[in-house]
């Protein structure tokens, strides 16, 4: 492996309205949070629901039965990218929806991890893109401020639903009735503007 393709295995790339989103890929802080709301998701879901980690997402409103059978359908969606984004994690309940790309159609719940470095493309244009496609539930997990902001759609438009905090609280989910996420054991580096 050269390092052009080293470098390029460092990227996480993202596609919205034909436009490249480019992320560095995710440090300790990121991985710390994603591991254990994943293990949790996974357990409380036990099959019933898939809980993917950063599988490529091809957000449609299409039937996805319907897409996978239309091979040109499918071809053209993938090569629009349209909206091609690539979520920390997200939960789909219909085995339908997975493919061998990845994920057709709108997931019931995604949880995205801010990094320092692209924070506005999770907390504004992802949250205005999965809006837009009706994803039930959105959780955006803060390690700057150390908080989970959990979103619920209500008349196509995102409501706060809860702000959770790391080492106190527990994630209350809006759409699954007892789905509790506990994030009191989560410990983080602090934030030092002179790290490398």
């Amino acid at each position: 492996m050269g390092v052009d393709e080293m470098e390029n295995n460092l990227i996480k790339e993202e596609w919205i309205n034909g436009i490249v989103m480019m992320s560095p890929r995710p440090q300790y802080n990121h991985m710390q949070i994603e591991g254990k709301i994943y293990m949790q998701l996974e357990k409380y879901f036990n099959g019933k629901c898939k809980v993917a980690i950063e599988s490529s997402l091809f957000l449609t409103k299409d039937n996805p039965v319907e897409l996978k059978k239309d091979f040109a359908k499918l071809k053209e969606l993938i090569s629009s990218k349209k909206a091609e984004i690539v979520p920390d994690i997200a939960v789909y309940c219909d085995k339908e929806q997975i493919f061998k790309r990845g994920l057709l159609g709108i997931p019931q719940l995604i949880v995205e991890i801010l990094s320092p470095s692209n924070a506005t493309d999770d907390t504004e244009i992802k949250k205005e893109t999965y809006q837009k496609y009706g994803v039930p539930e959105y959780w955006i997990a803060d390690p700057m401020t150390k908080k989970v902001f959990a979103y619920g759609l209500e008349n196509e438009h995102y409501e706060l639903k809860g702000e959770y905090k790391f080492l106190e609280e527990e994630i209350k989910s809006s759409r699954f009735d007892d789905l509790v996420v506990d994030i009191k054991d989560i410990e983080l580096f602090e934030d030092d503007e002179d790290d490398i």
